[in-house]
């Protein structure tokens, strides 16, 4: 028994090392290395428009014993507990600011150093600085944020023309099909991963206003933020975006490329956004729902909330309201909804043709321009960066951008004042920083002039040049102080 064994033995260590090698003439063999040498060119081909961004930004730290609430402010009934039961002193006061860093990645949009990013990789940073692949490094300033597509445009300015990306038409990507991430995940510059495609028109996942997620299974970790997910030919079909951080649960989603370009051209051209809005909540129609009225499909979307003076509510929307057709196109989910107004243009008008309490009903809606705070949470609103005025020289001389302060900012900064002028930021190392002026100060009175407007600032600055200082009237979180910046 052990002979045959031995024999037996020896058979099979024969046939291993026997057993002939793949050669390229094989075609599973040829297939998978040619499939690999997509990949490597992909690779090469992407590592020059994907670039490193570095950023800096102040944050609030408590600056005593107790902890401070989502808005900055100390936690009086905390306080008064600690320093009741544990003789602890009283907080003092506001929280510090703390410089922090952080960083994701970007894509080179055009030659001229215009690169598009994700929104929140670049949310109130007071420096940018980004790496391209040669390593060389450039300051990068904001051209323009969209808080509710998570997308971002930034420039700097490059020695000689950039290799831009190429963008595919995301509406013809489909679930199954290749792709790769390219980023710097936790830090580490020019990353690849492979996946799949794993699904597409992905929403209702409350990362951000607007959703029409690509979710793929490529490894995409924090840093990819802002990197682009590319197709087999190197061709962007979307920005990496939103990662869910559970182990190994290998779910990503990436901003579609068509989306994010017609975000980033709009920004790139004028600085802001143009994007017309219903105002309404929506979800899909349920099995119940759909045999409650003896639907012979599930098709449409239900209406669950509509916002008060918006085109849907003065066009006489309800709560409960199905809609079946946008001018005559049939809707079958709420991604159609959107897809179809974020089509048309701001003041066009679209007939809506909607199911009320099983019974049609025809409505006239007027598209207007979306609120740049619209479908936005609390926290959202408050961190908003101001956009800069560019047309002010003087002012930015000293380092200062600056923005008309509008109600609706007001509100989502949380202060009372409605009108005058704030600081969207402050450069670093300048005068204006120097002086001690700081992103979110609203200047009321330069050089003794008022200050309701940008061209009031610019002329009262342009005032103290013969002196080289102007005074600076403001107002920091209510409290009235004044500074002196110098213009040497």
């Amino acid at each position: 028994m052990r002979k045959i064994f031995g024999i037996l033995a020896v058979a099979v260590a024969l046939a291993t090392f026997t057993t002939p090698a793949y050669s390229l003439d094989d075609s599973g063999f040829a297939a998978a290395v040619s499939m690999q040498k997509a990949m490597v060119n992909v690779a090469r081909s992407m590592k020059q428009s994907v670039v490193n961004i570095r950023i800096e930004k102040s944050q609030k730290v408590s600056n005593g014993f107790f902890n401070f609430d989502s808005d900055g402010e100390n936690s009086d009934e905390a306080e008064e507990f600690f320093r009741k039961f544990f003789r602890m002193p009283r907080g003092n006061g506001a929280p510090k600011e703390e410089k922090v860093v952080g960083g994701g990645s970007g894509i080179i949009f055009k030659e001229d150093g215009t690169i598009l990013t994700n929104n929140h990789v670049v949310k109130g940073a007071s420096k940018i600085t980004v790496k391209l692949s040669n390593g060389k490094e450039y300051s990068a300033e904001v051209l323009g944020q969209d808080p509710q597509t998570d997308v971002a445009v930034i420039k700097i300015k490059p020695d000689e023309p950039i290799a831009a990306a190429k963008f595919a038409n995301s509406d013809e990507v489909e679930a199954g099909q290749w792709c790769m991430a390219v980023g710097s995940p936790l830090g580490l510059e020019q990353t690849v991963t492979v996946g799949v495609v794993s699904a597409v028109g992905r929403s209702g996942l409350g990362a951000a206003a607007i959703e029409d997620f690509i979710q793929t299974d490529a490894s995409i970790n924090p840093g990819n933020s802002g990197g682009p997910l590319v197709d087999i030919m190197g061709r962007v079909i979307g920005i990496n975006t939103l990662i869910f951080t559970a182990p190994g649960s290998g779910i990503s989603f990436a901003i579609p490329s068509n989306l994010a370009v017609r975000v980033a051209e709009q920004i790139a051209n004028g600085g802001s956004v143009s994007r017309p809005y219903l105002g309404i909540s929506m979800v899909a129609v349920t099995d119940e729902l759909s045999e409650h009225y003896g639907l012979k499909d599930k098709f449409g979307a239900v209406v669950m909330d509509v916002t008060d003076k918006s085109p849907a509510g003065k066009a006489g929307f309800r709560k409960m309201d199905i809609i079946r057709k946008l001018n005559n196109k049939e809707i079958k989910t709420t991604e159609d909804v959107q897809k179809f107004i974020f089509s048309q243009k701001v003041g066009s008008e679209v007939k809506a043709d909607v199911l009320r309490n099983g019974k049609p009903v025809e409505l006239k809606i007027k598209l207007e321009q979306m609120p740049e705070t619209f479908g936005l949470a609390k926290s959202e609103i408050k961190n908003m960066t101001p956009k800069p005025n560019k047309a002010l020289a003087i002012t930015d001389k000293l380092g200062l951008k600056v923005q008309k302060l509008t109600p609706e900012l007001a509100k989502g900064m949380g202060i009372e004042a409605s009108d005058g002028i704030v600081i969207a930021g402050v450069k670093e190392d300048s005068a204006a920083e120097k002086a001690g002026l700081q992103k979110g100060d609203i200047i009321t009175q330069v050089n003794g002039s008022d200050i309701n407007s940008e061209a009031d600032l610019e002329k009262a600055v342009k005032d103290g040049e013969k002196k080289q200082s102007s005074v600076f009237l403001i107002e920091r979180s209510t409290v009235p102080m004044f500074l002196v910046v110098s213009h040497k």
